[in-house]
């Protein structure tokens, strides 16, 4: 798995925690094998400005998405971040134009539709950045 980009997708409303702002870690993944891969789940931390913790806890629906044999596949992992610390790190990047993170993290695969083996806890540790305005843009607020 290798980190394409990050992409700060707007504003999601839940309760609780409430609001938040979506950001979508995009994933190069190539399957070097001669058969079929599923991404069950993956789980781990992103940092966010080398200080700010977010769970990553994602589950991928069915029996999760299948990367074909001998391949590249893009998986999108989104995180919720809250609004509030949303806005802290908006006003403290404000005249930083690159925010950076760093996902660590485990997948759970399976190998092989027909015999559907299972290998948990493939390491992830991957750095990447967004920029400051694409925060600032999905808040709503110039600052």
């Amino acid at each position: 798995m290798q980190l394409n980009h990050a992409e700060i997708n707007g504003v999601r409303f839940a309760m609780p925690p409430g609001a938040g702002i979506v950001m979508t870690q995009v994933l190069d993944v190539h399957n070097p094998n001669s058969y079929d891969v599923a991404i069950r789940a993956m789980r781990g931390q992103v940092t966010i400005a080398d200080k700010y913790v977010m769970p990553i806890d994602f589950r991928a629906p069915g029996d999760g998405m299948w990367l074909a044999a001998n391949a590249m596949t893009t998986v999108r992992i989104p995180v919720t971040i809250p609004m509030d610390l949303a806005l802290l790190i908006a006003k403290e990047t404000y005249t930083t134009p690159i925010v950076n993170f760093h996902v660590v993290g485990k997948a759970d695969v399976t190998a092989s539709r027909t015999f559907k083996l299972e290998k948990d806890d493939y390491s992830v540790d991957e750095r990447g950045s967004f920029t400051s305005q694409q925060l600032r843009l999905a808040i709503g607020t110039g600052m």
